[in-house]
C-alpha cells in the first residue's frame, strides 16, 4: 500500500515538473531577439545630448507580400509614449518632436506645436553599442499553467550622420492553454525617419 502511495506521488510530482516546463519553455521562447541592422553610419550616443528634431508622423511604402507598394502612415510619437491616454488632438497639433538623452538611462520626448511644448514622455532604458535600447517590456497575463500568455518587446534607437533617427522595435507574443502552446512568430522591424525640416 505504501509503494501506491509513493508511486502516486511521485506521478503528480513528475505532471507539475512537466507544466512547469511548458510554462518556463513558453516564457522563455518570448525573449524575441532584437536584430540590428548592419549600420556603417552610426553615431553613438552619450548622455547628455540633443539627439534632434524629428517629424510627428511619416509616410513610407510596403515592399513586402500583397501589400507591396501600399503607403501607410506612421505615428512617429507612439514609440517615446509613456501613457495611456488618449493624445489624438495633441498629435493633429504637432509639427515635431525633439529627443534628448537626459542621462544614460533616460531619453525624452517633447511633443511641440512650433515653440510651445504639449507633451513630454520619459523612456528608461540604457546604453548599448552605441544605441539607447529602452527598457524591455516583458507582461504575463492569466494564470499559468491553465490559461496565460507573455508578450515581449524591445526597441532601441540610434543617430545617423546626417542626424536621421533610427528606430529597431522587435515584438511576439507566446501562450498556452492547459497544455497547448502556441505562439506568434515575432516581428521585427528598422524605421529611419528624417530630421525635422520647418
Amino acid at each position: 500500500m505504501n509503494g501506491k502511495k509513493k508511486k502516486t506521488s511521485i506521478s503528480i510530482v513528475e505532471k507539475k515538473a512537466v507544466l512547469a516546463a511548458v510554462f518556463v519553455l513558453g516564457f522563455f521562447s518570448s525573449c524575441v531577439s532584437l536584430k540590428t541592422p548592419k549600420r556603417a553610419d552610426l553615431v553613438p550616443l552619450q548622455a547628455p545630448m540633443t539627439m534632434g528634431k524629428y517629424p510627428v508622423n511619416v509616410s513610407r511604402t510596403i515592399e513586402t507580400g500583397s501589400y507591396k507598394g501600399k503607403i501607410i502612415s506612421t505615428v512617429v510619437w507612439y514609440y517615446f509614449k509613456n501613457s495611456k491616454d488618449i493624445d489624438s488632438l495633441e498629435i493633429a497639433q504637432a509639427t515635431h518632436i525633439e529627443l534628448k538623452l537626459s542621462d544614460k538611462k533616460h531619453l525624452t520626448a517633447i511633443l511641440y506645436k512650433g515653440n510651445a511644448p504639449l507633451k513630454t514622455g520619459v523612456l528608461k532604458g540604457h546604453l548599448k553599442k552605441g544605441y539607447f535600447r529602452a527598457r524591455h517590456d516583458l507582461s504575463l497575463r492569466g494564470v499559468p499553467p491553465f490559461f496565460w500568455s507573455v508578450s515581449s518587446a524591445k526597441m532601441q534607437f540610434g543617430i545617423g550622420k546626417k542626424g536621421q533617427l533610427y528606430i529597431d522595435s522587435a515584438n511576439e507574443t507566446n501562450g498556452s492553454i492547459l497544455i497547448m502552446v502556441a505562439g506568434t512568430p515575432g516581428f521585427t522591424q528598422s524605421l529611419t525617419i528624417p530630421v525635422y525640416e520647418k
